[in-house]
């Protein structure tokens, strides 16, 4: 991302609503449409047709949804012809417009252009993504599959000693299917390590990550695809997006709800982060001491792991903004507070 000054001097604000198939684009203010496929042709056909509007690389924005993958090629071709691109959450025309529950191509358009136009200093800007974190990506999200139907075939194992019968063939067939995931998963693995040890930055916060309490590999690494390039994070919006935060559940004097997190939010970090609070609260004393002095006030577990889990993710946070290793017997401000008092 980059800051608001990457956007200045607009005169022209282009809104594109990206499909798998086409891009329905909006040229504000001059106020044309044009379609084009998604393809190659079709970059190349955008291009000419802003030029021939007389809309120049120094004077507009393009704006579009995140589309995942559908826009992946079409911001790679704008990034090389020198065009500025803002690429927003789904949530930004509810701003602009009541009817946001209406699905039509143009529609969207050309209030995505209405917002880069009213909106210009919160857009935020994209930049190509670095080479080996989009491979890092790509690798950890293989990785995940391969996991998951891994313990597919172990439950297929597990469930079948309850049978009374059951076929060689057939148990034959999951060893081979176990035993082959376990090839690639130590496979992939092996490529992410590479990856992360060749890139100076990467392997700089991997280090760092992995010096914390209960902190793996794995989820370093999704810390890294999630953050890197980031100067400094903050754990409350941190907590918040990984649906960990406690909310109070509060209104006037007859709604007085226990104060909890939400429980949405990204579920894979979410359960890197449990396994994060178990580890650390089982093999390091202080979260051990801190787990067990709840557990003892009779506060159930969930709640104490994610008390852990927040725990956590301030640290995380600290470390990666300080850029220094993690402390075991670092005391934070408030704690020493406390213990004045």
């Amino acid at each position: 991302m980059c800051s608001t000054n990457f956007f200045e001097n607009l005169e022209h604000y282009v809104g594109i609503d990206v499909s798998k198939a086409t891009l329905d684009c909006w040229l504000r203010p001059a106020g044309q449409w044009m379609q084009c496929p998604n393809t190659a042709r079709g970059f190349a056909e955008l291009d000419q047709w802003l030029r021939d509007h007389r809309v120049t690389r120094q004077d507009a924005v393009i704006c579009l949804e995140n589309t995942g993958i559908y826009d992946d090629r079409l911001l790679a071709a704008l990034s090389e012809l020198g065009w500025r691109c803002s690429v927003e959450k789904t949530t930004v025309l509810d701003k602009v417009t009541f009817e946001h529950h209406r699905k039509e191509d143009d529609y969207d358009a050309t209030h995505l252009a209405e917002y880069a136009d009213r909106f210009a200093d919160k857009l935020s800007g994209w930049t190509p993504p670095d080479d080996r974190l989009e491979l890092l990506r790509q690798l950890y999200g293989e990785r995940r599959r391969l996991v998951d139907q891994q313990a597919a075939v172990q439950t297929k194992q597990t469930q079948s000693a309850q049978l009374a019968i059951t076929s060689e063939v057939v148990e034959q067939s999951w060893n081979q299917q176990y035993e082959l995931y376990a090839q690639q998963i130590a496979a992939i693995e092996a490529r992410m390590q590479a990856l992360v040890a060749e890139h100076a930055g990467l392997d700089h916060y991997y280090r760092l990550l992995t010096g914390i309490p209960g902190i793996g590999q794995v989820t370093a690494w999704l810390w890294l695809i999630l953050f890197y390039g980031e100067q400094s994070l903050n754990p409350k919006k941190i907590a918040s997006r990984f649906g960990v935060a406690p909310h109070s559940y509060t209104s006037g004097s007859s709604v007085r709800g226990r104060t909890r997190s939400s429980g949405h939010g990204a579920s894979q970090m979410r359960k890197c982060m449990a396994l994060a609070a178990r580890s650390a609260s089982t093999h390091y004393s202080k979260f051990r001491t801190y787990k067990q002095r709840k557990l003892d006030e009779g506060k159930p577990w969930p709640l104490v792991r994610n008390n852990l889990i927040n725990k956590l993710i301030k640290i995380i946070s600290a470390i990666w903004n300080s850029g220094t290793s993690y402390d075991p017997d670092h005391t934070s401000r408030f704690d020493r507070q406390k213990n004045a008092a």
